[in-house]
């Protein structure tokens, strides 16, 4: 069996479990960037797409699409990840890069505008994405830190071996066990999320990551926008940047987040002005610790008729 046919088949065994087995694959070929990108759709309703973190791909979003029914979910594995085509990033050179994969994406989708569901790296782009005016993101959600758009952000293990080159490229294409692989996501996402994942969502993301092309897309990415131990500078918003973000957004926040506190985000989400700030028990990937809960905050933020002020809610609370 082939490195694509197992993944495949971790796949097929993850939405038998998770969404009913109906889950529809295709593929966008985007105009810009001139690459070919997997596309996985769920339910009927209203279009919202939805962004994964870094290495991961679309199959991590499995477990919200049964709890985000009455809406066509439209998860894509970004360029170089899960079975999209490779890219190449530089520093310096990702901003710009990142605005046209989005507008490739939503132009593929024939969307104007979309709600967007971002993990970490999703949520970054996302948010810079909007920061440089652009209103086709018409509401934002942002699971977990997103990445290193925030400032105090720390780049740590597991996540900062994948900013060295040689390194990196070894970690990611190298056979890791299934029990390895468990650990080093309870590093990069947290306990509760790695041991609430099952088997077949661990065999989807591991088999995906060793891809020749995944591995060097991840390293590039890494090595783009990260040091080995912070940000690169050009990666973290700038307050004028945080203070022009119009786009509706709700941030939801494990309680245990590994990369910046919840309370030392607030100092940058304070200053975005229809922003709004939830704590849900977990880590890096609340909505794999406890799916309904984000799904009800998410939910809501897309269903609210205007944005209010920044504040800041504990779990229990809409």
């Amino acid at each position: 069996m082939t490195l694509v046919q197992r993944i495949h088949s971790a796949e097929a065994d993850l939405f038998a479990n998770v969404a009913g087995g109906h889950v529809e694959e295709s593929f966008l070929d985007l105009a810009t960037t001139g690459l070919r990108v997997r596309l996985l759709s769920h339910g009927s309703g209203p279009p919202l797409v939805l962004i994964h973190g870094v290495s991961h791909s679309a199959a991590v979003w499995a477990s919200l699409f049964n709890a985000l029914s009455g809406w066509r979910l439209l998860a894509v594995d970004l360029p170089g990840h899960g079975l999209s085509d490779p890219a190449v990033y530089r520093p310096g050179h990702v901003r710009k890069p990142a605005r046209e994969l989005l507008d490739d994406i939503l132009d593929a989708l024939e969307l104007d505008e979309a709600p967007v569901v971002g993990h970490s790296l999703g949520g970054m782009l996302a948010l810079w994405y909007a920061a440089a005016g652009s209103e086709r993101i018409s509401r934002l959600v942002a699971l977990g830190e997103p990445a290193v758009a925030l400032a105090g952000t720390r780049v740590r293990m597991p996540l900062s071996l994948l900013t060295v080159r040689g390194l990196g490229v070894g970690v990611l294409g190298s056979p890791t066990p299934r029990s390895v692989y468990r650990r080093l996501l309870a590093k990069g996402l947290g306990r509760a999320e790695a041991a609430a994942a099952p088997n077949s969502l661990l065999d989807a993301l591991r088999l995906s990551a060793r891809r020749p092309g995944n591995a060097r897309s991840v390293v590039s990415l890494m090595h783009a926008i990260d040091h080995f131990r912070r940000p690169r500078p050009e990666s973290v918003l700038t307050t004028p940047e945080l203070e022009a973000i119009a786009t509706p957004t709700m941030f939801i926040w494990g309680t245990d987040a590994p990369y910046l506190s919840a309370e030392r985000a607030r100092l940058s989400i304070d200053q975005m002005p229809t922003a709004t700030l939830h704590e849900v028990p977990g880590g890096h990937g609340p909505w794999l610790v406890d799916t309904q809960r984000s799904a009800e905050l998410i939910r809501t933020h897309l269903a609210s008729p205007a944005a209010t002020p920044t504040m800041t809610a504990q779990d229990g609370a809409p």
